[in-house]
């Protein structure tokens, strides 16, 4: 998805690796990604990679590196880590001994101590140990880019926005040239319903965020930067009445999707409403639903495994949901999340596509369903 939609951002030659898309950027394609993409997490910057068996190489190598050129004065600095399959077992231990390399070598440059802040750095670096490998990037990006800076109210576990722009995507919905009414009758927050006005409007992934996270870095261009900028807004275009609307049973969450929906030019032409889908009357024949039921994963008393009665729960809740897709719904298509496989034979129809996704910690399954049309009346 990702590489598909580095082409409709005009990048050519993107290659997809482990975990990732390798892509060799210009300065204006850089912010075009960070700003314009829907699909990436982070965009970073490779600035070392070595044979890593220990911290202690970890500090050595990483010293090498002219940090004080990157990291200049008065700036904050935040270091992130994973590690997977090496000698060092531990994400933070290896985090720590990359910030003490730059710091000291910023203090034996300058002879001052950069700040750290983990809220709200300057400068985000972060390190990858792979099968004792070590990869260090620059981030690009203002941290993960999935938080759009829409979002003030959230439900509990709300949906990665990225994963919800990937729904769409899985789903084919075109608002453009059919017109095709969205809706998504587990609506949560509004994170599914307010990533289709930002694809309907041609609203960068971008646009809220307060700053991108390349401003700081020390190749910043400001024109280019503008340029780019004006090139994406000048291609919004207002959100059409109706187009889109979601229901939640939950009032809390109705009250969260409202509110961020105010946030947002979008508010009067998106309908949120407290409804039951059992309840509903509408007619959605020929509409695109996409939407994430309740998963009933966090319910139990260990805060991890429902019991059988949730469980039972959760069967009956897609069981009737099959119902109404078939009943209310002909010739909607539908893409929809499953926590587990065994959830998806209570759906009453084959699915014509999928995929596994990541939402958080939780392996997903998103599946796209067509819904027979109604037969006509015979005369």
């Amino acid at each position: 998805m990702l590489q598909n939609e580095l082409k409709e951002l005009g990048i050519t030659g993107a290659l997809a690796t482990h975990l990732g898309v390798d892509a060799q950027l210009t300065r204006e394609e850089v912010y075009r990604v960070v700003y314009g993409s829907r699909i990436a997490s982070r965009v970073l910057r490779p600035l070392a990679e070595f044979e890593c068996p220990d911290d202690e190489t970890l500090y050595e190598n990483a010293r090498e590196l002219n940090w004080a050129a990157i990291v200049r004065p008065g700036q904050t600095f935040k270091v992130s880590a994973t590690v997977a399959d090496s000698n060092m077992t531990h994400s933070q231990f290896a985090a720590l001994r990359l910030k003490d390399a730059i710091v000291d070598v910023i203090r034996d440059e300058r002879g001052e101590r950069p700040d750290v802040d983990k809220d709200d750095p300057d400068v985000r670096l972060n390190l990858f140990i792979h099968r004792d490998k070590a990869v260090i990037s620059l981030y690009y990006s203002s941290g993960v880019m999935h938080k759009r800076g829409y979002r003030g109210a959230a439900v509990e576990a709300p949906l990665k926005e990225n994963l919800a722009a990937a729904m769409l995507r899985l789903a084919k919905w075109d608002p453009f040239e059919k017109g095709e009414p969205l809706r998504d009758f587990f609506c949560g927050s509004g994170t599914l319903l307010l990533e289709a006005a930002m694809l309907a409007t041609h609203t960068p992934g971008g646009w809220f965020r307060a700053r991108q996270g390349f401003e700081a870095l020390p190749d910043y261009d400001a024109e280019t930067w503008q340029r780019v900028k004006a090139e994406f807004d000048a291609k919004i275009i207002p959100l059409k009445p109706g187009l889109i609307g979601g229901a939640d049973i939950d009032a809390q969450a109705v009250i969260s999707a409202r509110a961020n929906f105010k946030r947002t030019p979008w508010a009067a032409s998106v309908s949120v409403g407290l409804a039951d889908f059992r309840k509903l009357d509408g007619d959605y024949t020929g509409s695109v639903i996409v939407t994430n039921p309740p998963y009933g994963v966090r319910v139990g008393a260990d805060g991890e495994t429902p019991d059988a009665k949730s469980v039972a729960a959760i069967h009956k809740l897609y069981e009737d949901f099959g119902y109404f897709l078939k009943m209310r719904c002909p010739g909607a298509r539908v893409c929809m999340l499953f926590p587990d496989p065994k959830f998806e034979k209570d759906i009453w129809f084959k699915p014509v596509r999928g995929m596994f996704l990541d939402n958080g910690a939780i392996s997903v399954r998103a599946n796209v369903y067509q819904v027979l049309a109604a037969k006509p009346k015979s005369e």
